[in-house]
């Protein structure tokens, strides 16, 4: 009887750890997967912030070109992210645009070449350049001063096709019916508005011990005019 009760109580044993060695990679899956969402999503709430806060100031004429105030994305809004100046994690990329009309080309005596078009005044990147160049085109560094500002000459006559936003008033749109709850009417960037656009990518390298891929990233924009 003894005996009986003895095999039948290593029997129960083998059947638990089998079923424990099944139910083990599961349950590591299930939380190290939670870990890494949870390190995704807290990368996307920062970039979204950083994009609001960083596109509020740009907007209210802080200048990202000066050192200070470029420290203070790095190092403090972005936190924890890895960036420097030109390198690391992740990039800032701030844009100025304008639609160019009529009275833009006659207040400087110039042919309209780019009338009715939304083009890039100025430029300005913080960051890891290489990971994102912004979703509306990128102007050639050879038409950026110092400054990443782009003379007039350049935006209302020049026809290089890097001056020219892709896609900019379908979003610029979009942020205003999702700011005012109505279309922009009439839909175009009005005469004299500068719109101000920041654009915000943040890689998930947090991601890395987990053995996915870190290739992907968090993405946010805001557009201030």
């Amino acid at each position: 009887m003894r005996e009986i009760d003895r095999s039948k109580h290593l029997s129960e044993s083998g059947n638990t750890l089998i079923e424990f060695a099944i139910v083990v990679p599961c349950l590591l899956l299930l939380f190290f997967g939670t870990i890494g969402l949870g390190l995704m999503m807290g990368r996307y709430v920062q970039a979204v912030q950083v994009a609001r806060d960083v596109a509020h100031m740009y907007s209210n004429g802080v200048d990202f070109t000066q050192a200070t105030n470029r420290n203070i994305v790095t190092q403090q809004l972005a936190s924890g992210i890895g960036m420097t100046d030109t390198g690391g994690n992740g990039v800032v990329v701030l844009s100025k645009v304008i639609t160019i009309y009529q009275v833009d080309c006659d207040a400087v005596g110039l042919t309209c070449t780019n009338i009715g078009l939304p083009v890039f005044t100025q430029r300005v990147v913080i960051g890891q350049a290489s990971l994102r160049t912004g979703d509306f085109g990128a102007p050639d560094s050879s038409i950026l001063d110092s400054a990443g500002n782009i003379d007039p000459s350049v935006y209302i006559t020049n026809s290089n096709s890097s001056v020219r936003t892709s896609g900019f008033e379908a979003a610029l749109d979009d942020a205003v019916l999702r700011a005012t709850g109505a279309a922009a009417s009439p839909p175009a960037q009005p005469q004299g508005d500068q719109a101000y656009v920041v654009e915000v990518y943040f890689q998930y390298p947090d991601v890395g011990f987990l053995g996915w891929s870190t290739a992907g990233g968090s993405y946010a924009r805001f557009i201030f005019h």
